[in-house]
């Protein structure tokens, strides 16, 4: 009978925790609820203040709609950033119209490298590049844009120039890390595949912001050009499409005699870092050392032999 009360007592205490457990957790859980209430009250309140304020700023600044009767506040529209080829275009209408004052047009859009359009050295090159100037022929890009971090916006209005010029015989665009990028690649195989463009020599080298599908349209549109020595940087293309520009350049060596030509020569000389080098040609040499240019065969630093450092800013 002792054992039977004592587990009566034990259960009766036990259901008495239970009861007191429950009604501790529904106590919480209307706290919890209540002040989830309040938060949300305040937070509705806030929307509202944050509507009419907004609603007011439009009103003064004449920025809202009608619809359905209500004048309902509208977003500001987004004002989009300027391509680079606007940016241009705007630059020539600028040049055109800038003495008269009946024709000027207030502009609150930033126009990026704008400066460094009309600095001397980019007009220097852009000028002779549309006159054909005689130091045009081996064009090293480097001498009149020394920055590898040339924007791409500079070096289209180089590329634009390129277009027109008819003389240039080597072009030397390397190492332009920020402004060479898949649209100006592909400008450029569009420019060496013009009939009027005689470019045969071409150094490309530490062009590293360009997508593999670009280099292989690169490649591909060579077939179509007059390049018959170039380099490119090999960490930048895959070693399949190294073999197939070489296969490609050797092919086009029947197309011109300008790499083989003694008449030439002045030029030949001066191409230089490329895969092979065309003052290397067999039948080039008794004119080579008859013009004086035979130290040039032995200066591996010259040549830009492939285990010799070379500043790319020198070449």
């Amino acid at each position: 009978m002792k054992q039977a009360k004592k587990l009566t007592q034990l259960y009766k205490s036990k259901a008495a925790k239970e009861i007191a457990d429950s009604q501790s957790t529904v106590t919480v859980n209307v706290k919890a609820s209540n002040k989830l209430k309040v938060r949300g009250k305040q937070n509705l309140k806030t929307l509202k203040a944050r509507k009419l304020e907004k609603t007011a700023i439009c009103k003064l600044e004449g920025n809202y709609g009608d619809e359905g009767g209500v004048k309902k506040c509208t977003d500001a529209p987004k004002v989009r950033a300027l391509t680079a080829s606007e940016v241009r275009r705007i630059l020539a209408e600028d040049d055109v119209n800038g003495g008269s004052s009946r024709s000027w047009v207030r502009r609150s859009t930033r126009q990026p490298s704008r400066s460094a359009i009309n600095s001397p050295n980019v007009r220097a090159i852009v000028g002779k590049l549309e006159m054909n100037d005689p130091d045009m022929i081996v064009l090293k890009c480097k001498k009149y844009l020394s920055d590898p971090d040339t924007p791409s916006v500079i070096v289209d209005a180089m590329l634009d120039a390129l277009e027109r010029n008819t003389n240039c015989q080597a072009l030397y665009i390397q190492n332009f890390n920020y402004g060479m990028k898949d649209e100006q690649v592909l400008h450029l195989i569009r420019i060496l595949q013009q009939p009027s463009c005689k470019i045969w020599c071409l150094n490309i080298g530490e062009t590293y912001d360009v997508q593999k599908r670009t280099w292989a349209r690169f490649t591909n549109g060579l077939e179509k050009t007059n390049v018959t020595h170039m380099y490119a940087s090999e960490h930048t293309i895959s070693g399949a499409m190294k073999e197939k520009i070489r296969e490609t350049i050797r092919s086009n060596r029947k197309k011109h005699d300008l790499h083989v030509n003694p008449n030439n020569l002045n030029v030949i000389v001066q191409c230089t870092h490329c895969w092979w080098n065309p003052i290397n040609a067999r039948v080039l040499q008794p004119y080579v050392r008859q013009r004086g240019y035979e130290h040039i065969l032995f200066d591996k630093v010259a040549q830009g032999a492939k285990d010799v450092m070379t500043d790319s800013g020198r070449i």
